[in-house]
């Protein structure tokens, strides 16, 4: 299938490479129940592939599981943290709609809260010829549970207020787009999507809640001097309230496929009878 040649990731997409660090420390690690239903789902042989790997929020738990990792990163930054992590030899420089891998190379493969930066019809396409047929695929895609009920402490709806404007302001994907991994679902080479919802609860504490807001997609691509001000203006809110620590609540929506083997070849013509 021919296309054009990639647009160039936009200014939010690009923008994590300036926060690297806070990523790190900030975004939620999944727990060993949601590591699990990922791998189970991903599972049938023990190459995985994770695709946008950040700083490795998937790659490190599924290595400790014992898979054999390798982690594609596009981000300079972001990827010299996931090198760390899991060593330069599983750590390739790349993008999901260009992987640097040879066909049919990996059992399965995972995302953790990228697919929505990718172009999905050609990430699909080489997610297909990577992945060995009967390969599972899995999208996790975070839901942060009080943003949704709307019931969250006074604080977090302030938070909200502050952030809100950003996100629509910045066509952000997670507003404009749907969640469901598209390309994936209309690619005739994969198994028609399932979703399975994994809840979970992260612990932050204040370090950890600030570094979570620093890395946002809308902060972290503000100018500098307006990126400080919108942070001071958080920060003034934990204040407000005595925010130390704080368990927020999180649904791992996994949206799951599998590859499909390649159809048979059509028979020839029945034999002429003697």
């Amino acid at each position: 299938m021919a296309y054009p040649d990639p647009v160039a990731h936009d200014e939010l997409a690009t923008s994590f490479g300036d926060v690297a660090d806070a990523y790190e420390r900030g975004r939620p690690r999944y727990p060993p129940h949601v590591i699990d239903a990922i791998a189970r789902h991903a599972g049938g042989g023990p190459r995985l592939l994770d695709v946008g790997a950040g700083t490795g929020r998937l790659s490190v738990p599924l290595l400790a599981a014992g898979f054999d990792v390798v982690a594609v990163e596009p981000l300079d930054a972001m990827r010299a943290l996931l090198t760390e992590a899991v060593g330069p030899e599983r750590a390739l420089a790349g993008r999901a709609e260009a992987l640097p891998l040879a066909d049919a190379d990996v059992d399965g493969a995972v995302c953790a809260d990228a697919w929505h930066w990718f172009d999905g019809p050609r990430a699909a396409d080489e997610l297909h010829r990577v992945v060995r047929p009967g390969g599972g695929v899995v999208v996790c895609v975070l839901r942060q549970e009080w943003i949704e009920a709307g019931d969250g402490p006074i604080w977090w709806t302030r938070l909200g207020e502050i952030l809100q404007p950003l996100w629509r302001a910045a066509d952000h994907p997670h507003v404009t787009e749907p969640r469901r991994p598209e390309g994936l679902e209309r690619h005739p080479g994969f198994a028609p999507l399932e979703v399975h919802e994994v809840r979970f609860d992260h612990a932050f504490d204040r370090d950890g809640m600030f570094a979570h807001h620093t890395s946002i997609s809308v902060v972290a691509a503000l100018p500098r001097p307006r990126r400080a001000e919108v942070l001071a203006e958080l920060e003034a809110i934990l204040d407000d309230h005595g925010v130390d620590v704080a368990e927020v609540p999180y649904v791992a929506e996994l949206w799951v496929t599998r590859r499909l083997p390649a159809p048979a070849p059509p028979a020839g013509p029945p034999a002429a009878a003697s």
